[in-house]
């Protein structure tokens, strides 16, 4: 008995001293998956009474995010809540079916469900925007196309919980687009269509990342070449599917699986790899510490430049716009920028704005930021 004593009080104060032990000489080693935030710091000793309770508070913050096999802890921690809460939101993450997560940014669910709705004066605002930027670059002899390009849960509701309902049909992005049908003729892409018409064939968005994969990327491409041939019918046709080859090999580490803290194998990353008779063009990419720096390809043989205003999802179809334009511009931002666009000289803007983000962008803002002449 006195032995048995002995060894728990010996374990017992093992498990104490562990943290400690792991602080000093870096015994955990476990990577830990993105936590979307910056760790806190050693703090500073600042003078007087309010330094000392800022330093304090800064050590116990530090100790935190810091303390001995926190990465381990972390870790179990979430493979415990996966095994037994998937059907829980955490994290912005909502786990659906079969292993499917949404992010739930800007009130994803209640946009879904049509509990949120656009105003008159909303949609107002919209089309004044929209009209703006496209009649000072008509001044210009430029053409536009705004896209919004689909979220997951529009192409995939199937895969949502089945507590996720909808209160309405009509969404925002519907009421958009038969606003603008009705009011404006601003050409407007809504691609939700053609990538729900083609996902039986091929997956075309990821299970564990907010985003499409590069087929779902390659369809939304072959309509904006489509839609910008009736502004320019002397533009060539889409690429076909044909013309590169489709592998599908499983990756893991999507977005929403960092944002959860674990690891799954995602068996719909489709890539496309162009065959050799493609004519081939230059591509000029940011270092990748920096993925929101602009981006450019350059094709000698061919004519026009394109500027692209985007977001992550705008990100697939740098190669492949390259294959018909002399140059295209790539710039990570919603707003215009005046400077980029006289430099640019383009005969084609493209706008890109994903539904989660079109959702909740306010228009106005927009404007006043871009003081279009």
């Amino acid at each position: 008995m006195r032995r048995a004593n002995t060894i728990l009080i010996g374990l017992f104060m093992a498990l104490l001293w562990l943290p400690t032990l792991d602080s000093v000489f870096y015994v955990d080693r476990t990577p830990l998956r993105s936590e979307n935030r910056s760790m806190a710091a050693f703090p500073k000793r600042q003078p007087g009474v309010h330094g000392l309770e800022n330093f304090l508070n800064g050590l116990e913050a530090y100790f935190n995010d810091h303390f001995g096999f926190r990465k381990c802890l972390v870790k179990w921690n979430n493979k415990l809540r996966w095994a037994l809460f998937k059907d829980q939101a955490t994290r912005n993450v909502l786990i659906g079916k079969e292993g499917w997560l949404f992010w739930t940014f800007g009130q994803m669910i209640d946009h879904y469900g049509g509990q949120l709705q656009f105003t008159a004066e909303e949609l107002h605002n919209w089309q004044v925007l929209l009209e703006r930027r496209r009649d000072w670059l008509a001044r210009r002899g430029t053409a536009y196309l705004f896209v919004v390009t689909p979220g997951k849960a529009s192409i995939y509701p199937e895969f949502l919980p089945d507590w996720v309902v909808k209160v309405r049909p009509e969404t925002k992005l519907d009421q958009f687009m038969a606003y603008m049908q009705e009011h404006s003729t601003v050409p407007v892409l809504d691609v939700r269509k053609a990538l729900s018409d083609v996902k039986t064939v091929h997956p075309t968005y990821l299970k564990d990342d907010a985003h499409w994969n590069l087929f779902g990327g390659f369809i939304a491409y072959q309509e904006i070449m489509r839609s910008l041939d009736k502004q320019r019918p002397d533009l060539e046709s889409p690429l076909s599917l044909s013309s590169f080859i489709m592998t599908n090999l499983p990756t893991t580490d999507g977005d929403l699986s960092r944002m959860l803290g674990i690891s799954l194998i995602d068996s719909n990353s489709m890539s496309l790899f162009p065959k050799p008779e493609l004519k081939k063009f230059i591509i000029e990419l940011p270092p990748s510490t920096h993925p929101k720096d602009p981006k450019f390809t350059r094709n000698a043989q061919a004519k026009d430049r394109v500027v692209v205003f985007h977001d992550s999802f705008g990100m697939s179809w740098v190669p492949l716009l390259g294959y018909h334009f002399n140059q295209v511009s790539y710039f990570w931002r919603y707003s215009f920028d005046v400077n980029e666009i006289e430099s640019e000289k383009p005969a084609i803007v493209i706008s890109e704005i994903n539904e989660l983000f079109f959702n909740i962008e306010d228009p106005k803002k927009l404007m006043a930021k871009e003081a279009l002449n």
